[in-house]
């Protein structure tokens, strides 16, 4: 008989540790818990039986009950000039819930604007001199396909043997790279290897042009290869989007 109870015993342990467990989730603390339980199992209940029964100092339950009654969970009254306690029934756990989710759909549109605000807003860099330009152009060898569109050859002289070096890294992570440049193409693009990895079109505005813009990822870099060596990099998902739209057209009127 007695393993009996024992085994009743062990079950009513593990479902009061799962039932405390459900209850940290919603984010009470341990002694909230100790003293919910403990005054919803002896109904009405004095500052001290609640002490008793939980095993928290007396000092301490009212602090917890301050902190219960705050979150509705727990309610006091007078009786024979005494303070007696009572927990709020459990589906008061749900009508809370509840009223918070009310609450948030009421604000939900402002903090989907404010969200939206901050992601829309353009990060900004720029990069001066040679080391710094090639800084900056190293950050597209983490992206699948770059887009560009404007100088060539004046890269090559200016930049010198970087461009060709950054093809073949760019053909050893096999990144493909769409460009719409001049029609005197640089020797490295010509390279088996990195025309593999390379689609070319051609328009004619742009001999002699002294800038270069790369798409990849959400950003968009921007190297000035005239007297100022410069590099400007943008990350904007809708700059993005809108010179894509830019070098799409470019690219639909190119030539082989």
């Amino acid at each position: 008989m007695s393993s009996f109870f024992d085994e009743i015993f062990k079950y009513d342990n593990l479902l009061e540790t799962a039932m405390k467990e459900e209850l940290r989730k919603y984010g009470l603390s341990e002694k909230e818990i100790d003293i919910y339980l403990s005054s919803l199992k002896a109904g009405e209940a004095t500052a001290n039986r609640l002490s008793e029964l939980s095993g928290i100092r007396r000092s301490t339950v009212y602090e917890v009950i301050e902190s219960l009654k705050k979150k509705g969970l727990i309610k006091s009254f007078s009786k024979e000039k005494k303070f007696y306690f009572i927990a709020a029934k459990p589906n008061t756990f749900i009508d809370i819930l509840q009223e918070k989710e009310r609450i948030i759909q009421n604000i939900l549109p402002q903090l989907q604007e404010i969200e939206e605000s901050v992601a829309e807003k353009p990060k900004t860099e720029v990069f001066e001199g040679i080391t710094g330009v090639k800084n900056a152009a190293n950050d597209m060898l983490n992206y699948p396909e770059i887009l560009v569109y404007g100088a060539s050859n004046i890269g090559d002289q200016v930049l010198g043997s970087y461009t060709a070096n950054f093809a073949k890294k760019r053909v050893e992570k096999k990144i493909m790279m769409r460009a719409i440049i001049e029609k005197k193409l640089p020797k490295h693009m010509m390279e088996k290897d990195v025309a593999r990895y390379t689609k070319i079109k051609t328009q004619s505005f742009l001999k002699n042009h002294n800038s270069v813009y790369f798409i990849y990822g959400s950003k968009v870099l921007i190297i000035t290869l005239g007297e100022e060596l410069m590099a400007v990099l943008v990350t904007s998902p809708s700059l993005v989007e809108s010179q894509k739209k830019i070098f799409e057209f470019l690219w639909s009127t190119a030539k082989n």
